[in-house]
């Protein structure tokens, strides 16, 4: 499902106003993958409060991090349209 169309024009629509209304480089979203499964609590991604443990993500989805900022970007990369910042 998520690699229909129009799911992936949806998720581009949104990465490029957020990166329209973005005030800053810590606000801005470049670029997305959109994923098949959620944070998972038995891999510690997600804490006991709720929260995203982010070091955990970034070990245990690390070529998935990496795929994001591969050049030329993967197609599963949604990237915001250049000049959409304001």
């Amino acid at each position: 499902m998520l690699a229909q169309p129009a799911v992936r024009a949806r998720f581009q629509t949104l990465l490029d106003d957020l990166a329209r209304e973005s005030t800053g480089s810590s606000t801005r979203i470049a670029r997305a993958i959109v994923l098949e499964a959620p944070p998972s609590i038995d891999a510690s991604e997600i804490t006991d409060k709720g929260s995203i443990n982010q070091r955990a993500v970034l070990k245990s989805r690390a070529a998935l991090v990496e795929e994001l900022y591969a050049e030329p970007a993967s197609p599963r990369v949604i990237a915001a349209a250049k000049g959409s910042r304001r």
